[in-house]
């Protein structure tokens, strides 16, 4: 059975599935901001969905090191990771529920 992607916060800096994280997206104006669908274009970055991990991302700079150019957190980052956090995860879980489901039904 193949096993989920790992990738690292950028606030606490452990290895998480990737489907517990939120993705982070720079914009060509160079802000950051969430991305929802986990399917835009380019580099992107993770964080937990933690405000702790958020504010560890936002103090230390380690967004611009993660672009690897100059950027700044659009202002409500931190909300929009919350949010992105909590009902993300919860449709990811039903998500893995319903193949456990469908992995069961073909063993039967």
């Amino acid at each position: 059975m193949k096993s989920e992607p790992s990738r690292t916060c950028l606030g606490c800096r452990e290895a998480r599935p990737k489907g517990r994280l939120v993705r982070l997206v720079r914009l060509r104006s160079g802000t950051v901001v969430v991305d929802a669908s986990a399917q835009a274009a380019g580099r992107g970055a993770y964080v937990c969905p933690d405000a702790q991990c958020v504010e560890r991302a936002l103090i230390r700079g380690r967004l611009a090191h993660a672009f690897r150019t100059p950027c700044v957190a659009s202002p409500d980052l931190a909300t929009a990771v919350a949010a992105a956090g909590r009902g993300g995860l919860a449709i990811r879980r039903r998500e893995a529920d319903m193949r456990g489901a469908d992995v069961m039904a073909t063993r039967v």
